[in-house]
């Protein structure tokens, strides 16, 4: 993926984030390679922030890689077995429904400051 997303992307298959990529927002799947940059809330089995990447956010996840150079800024959080989040009290619903909400009030921020 490369580009701009807010947003929610919740996925059972690998996800990339390419160097121009730049992730805001919630984000499940079941491994991500970062070499663009994400901020907010990450689910996965596995993760590798590459040379290039960054993460600033909460993290939950099982296996965690960082190149060096690449950059993590937060908190992380170890997964269970059977995909169960210890130290997490929300469900990943009630983190998307959050992470929605929270973009939607920026945005409605951002027109308020503009009018």
């Amino acid at each position: 993926m490369d580009g701009r997303v807010d947003g929610v992307i919740d996925s059972d298959h690998n996800l990339s984030i390419g160097q121009s990529g730049y992730v805001t927002g919630l984000v499940k799947a079941k491994k991500v390679v970062l070499s663009g940059a994400f901020e907010g809330k990450m689910i996965c089995e596995d993760i590798e922030i590459l040379s290039s990447g960054k993460l600033i956010g909460e993290l939950v996840c099982n296996n965690f890689v960082v190149e060096t150079g690449g950059k993590f800024i937060g908190q992380s959080h170890e997964m269970t077995e059977g995909g169960m989040v210890v130290s997490l009290p929300e469900t990943f619903e009630k983190l998307a429904k959050t992470a929605v909400e929270s973009l939607e009030n920026q945005s409605d921020t951002k027109k308020t400051e503009e009018t």
